[in-house]
């Protein structure tokens, strides 16, 4: 069975670098996604290819994720793995005039009885990836963010 592809997109009023630093460290998602009840970081050190992070939703069962891709500031991808599915998300930052335009893709493949679900799944995730995507937005813009401090040439 093919994969279920929800994608949704957003403009963002702050500096691009802002948005993926935000977005892409996950240990902020219970922020912006109502569905998560819990993240833990499993590896130490920054937010990078290899790390990983264990997820708890409201539904379903625990998620291990890791980025297998992170270009800061474009692109980051990651992989999860659960009982119910394997999610492979990717998400692009591309500046605009005003910001950044913010995409994610997600592709999941739903494992056993639950694949028979796959037509119904995409109606039901699209509206609430477009409700992680406004509320991203909505913190991001509102929020005070720290000024970015540029690293130092050598």
């Amino acid at each position: 069975m093919r994969p279920v592809v929800v994608e949704a997109e957003v403009d963002v009023k702050r500096p691009p670098e802002d948005v993926f630093d935000y977005c892409s460290d996950h240990s902020n998602e219970p922020e912006w996604n109502p569905m998560m009840k819990r993240i833990e970081k499993l590896t130490d050190g920054p937010v990078g290819v290899g790390t990983r992070y264990a997820a708890e939703f409201v539904k379903g069962p625990p998620m291990v994720m890791e980025y297998t891709r992170y270009e800061r500031p474009a692109t980051w991808s990651l992989t999860g793995n659960s009982r119910a599915l394997t999610a492979s998300g990717s998400w692009r930052v591309l500046p605009t005039a005003d910001g950044a335009h913010l995409v994610m893709r997600v592709a999941m493949e739903l494992h056993g009885l639950l694949s028979l679900a796959a037509p119904l799944l995409r109606r039901r995730e699209q509206p609430m990836f477009e409700r992680d995507l406004n509320n991203i937005k909505a913190r991001i813009e509102g929020a005070r963010m720290a000024p970015r401090i540029e690293p130092e040439e050598e």
